[in-house]
């Protein structure tokens, strides 16, 4: 009788990985069948060339020292927002291109930017990437 009575008290000392190793089957199914399913790329849009409002494309340089170009023009950042209301009262495309610098300080980048999203400036905005 001792023998029995041990053999049912006494508990498994190893872990039964079944379980774990189903549930991670199912995982790598799920994942293989959801992959080729997600969309890989992205969209983006060329400028419409207007035939109003000149077709050069306006293009705001920010160098590693912070200081801005328009068209490669010098401008101050006090100067931005009028400079930026005078070049495009007459265009029916409100479109600036952004070439920040690597080195530019995000800050005078960010501030740049807000000056372009200002009221009557600028509606898209889009990055030069080198």
């Amino acid at each position: 009788m001792k023998t029995i009575a041990n053999q049912r008290t006494s508990a498994k000392r190893d872990i039964n990985v079944t379980p774990l190793v189903d549930i991670l089957l199912v995982l790598v199914i799920m994942f293989m069948v959801i992959t080729p399913l997600m969309q890989k790329g992205f969209t983006g849009a060329l400028p419409e060339r207007s035939s109003r409002g000149g077709g050069q494309a306006i293009v705001l340089q920010i160098a590693a020292d912070g200081a801005l170009f328009l068209n490669r023009e010098p401008v101050k950042a006090e100067a931005l927002g009028d400079r930026l209301s005078a070049v495009f009262a007459a265009r029916e495309s409100k479109a600036l291109f952004v070439d920040a610098d690597d080195k530019a300080p995000y800050g005078s980048v960010v501030k740049a930017l807000d000056v372009c999203r200002g009221p009557g400036h600028v509606e898209t905005i889009g990055f030069v990437l080198n």
